[in-house]
């Protein structure tokens, strides 16, 4: 699964997709609409923690990790052919 980073300080917090992504600097990827979303998804996750908003924080990420378990819902780079938007609405779909 993609990584994500938080950059967190004292003023500021960043929440950003990790280099090891798999879409960064791929145009192709977001034009064809197959772009990964895991790694966006989960730094969002991170967030609504970092804000405070545990709950759905953690669901988001269960929700992620559900769908890609599950296996039926994952990009080209994860083995799949679902598009971006189908892991999205498939994640919004395991929230719980």
């Amino acid at each position: 699964m993609s990584s994500s980073l938080g950059n967190v300080g004292v003023d500021y917090a960043i929440f950003e997709q990790g280099a090891s992504a798999g879409n960064v600097g791929i145009d192709k990827l977001v034009q064809q609409k197959t772009a990964n979303p895991v790694a966006l998804l989960l730094s969002s996750a991170m967030m609504l923690r970092h804000m405070g908003i545990h709950s759905f924080g953690d669901r988001l990420e269960t929700a992620v990790r559900r769908v890609i378990s599950q296996g039926k819902h994952r990009t080209k780079d994860l083995g799949g052919t679902s598009t971006t938007q189908e892991v999205v609405d498939a994640v919004i779909a395991n929230l719980s």
